[in-house]
């Protein structure tokens, strides 16, 4: 790559990535033991955060050391986070589709009566992104 003298961010190869789970309550069910942490992972997150947030999407690699995930969504009540931010309906889809594995709590929260709001596919689901034409202006001109 040449350098254009602006900053760059450059993550390294991830050797054997797999997608985990998806924003839209997709899980893949390969039923290996990093894929049940992961599912758990995305219980625990709406738990520790007391029913707020959902950290999902969750894909990378697995090593002999741990696992390296990136690009993850977050979900939240507010859809505060981007346009992959599905809101309420995301989390209460992700739920309705969520089994717990053994890495999951009892006492872990969850929605109460989760319904689907949105079709299960593996790849990550968006909103509506505003483009230039469709947003807002920022600036008004007299």
């Amino acid at each position: 790559m040449e350098d254009s003298g602006r900053p760059n961010l450059c993550e390294p190869f991830i050797i054997s990535f797999q997608k985990f789970n998806s924003n839209s309550g997709w899980v893949d069910h390969d039923g290996t033991l990093w894929n049940q942490v992961m599912q758990a992972l995305s219980h625990f997150s709406y738990h520790s955060s007391g029913g707020r947030l959902l950290l999902c999407d969750l894909q990378g690699g697995i090593y002999s050391d741990g696992a390296v995930l990136t690009d993850p969504v977050v979900m939240s009540m507010g859809r505060e986070f981007g346009p992959a931010d599905l809101g309420r309906e995301g989390i209460e889809t992700f739920f309705a589709r969520h089994e717990c594995n053994g890495y999951c709590r009892r006492e872990w929260t969850q929605p109460h009566r989760p319904s689907v709001f949105y079709p299960a596919h593996e790849g990550t689901s968006m909103m509506e992104v505003p483009t230039r034409h469709s947003r807002q202006r920022l600036t008004h001109h007299h």
